[in-house]
């Protein structure tokens, strides 16, 4: 499973305006509520609850929030770049302002490690992240996300 198997250009988000985790969770929900056609409240809660169990918030800025989907689903992202850094209860502490959001059907699980490991490869990579952090456009991200 690749990243440009996961994401789509109307799931990529530039210079977005978030508060706080709530409101990044709430947006990320309501995107990927549109591309599977279900309900966003439903998806906020999923993501909710897995915060619960641990931060998401990896470090250096950057959040991967996942849940499980119904296998009938396709397996589908989300990525925002926030316009400021937001509390996010990373485990070093630092604001987060790139979050990447999977949703992955409950049968595909070992495919999802996958992509993970490419996505947090990536976004380890102190060049690509400063990329991510001055692209200008939604375009712009999607390029660099799915090269």
């Amino acid at each position: 499973m690749k990243i440009s198997t996961l994401l789509n250009k109307d799931s990529v988000f530039c210079q977005t305006a978030c508060t706080s985790k709530k409101g990044a969770l709430e947006k990320i929900s309501l995107i990927a509520a549109k591309e599977l056609n279900l309900d966003s409240q439903e998806l906020f809660e999923s993501l909710i609850a897995r915060e619960k169990i641990g931060s998401t918030g990896v470090g250096s800025g950057i959040a991967i929030p996942h849940v499980k989907i119904s296998s009938e689903l396709p397996a589908t992202a989300v990525f925002l770049q926030c316009e400021t850094g937001i509390d996010y209860d990373s485990y070093d502490g630092n604001k987060v302002d790139i979050l990447f959001a999977i949703f992955v059907p409950e049968d595909l699980c070992k495919q999802y490690l996958s992509a993970l490991s490419e996505i947090s490869q990536k976004l380890l990579d102190k060049q690509f992240l400063r990329q991510l952090r001055s692209a200008q456009s939604n375009q712009e991200l999607f390029e660099l996300l799915t090269l």
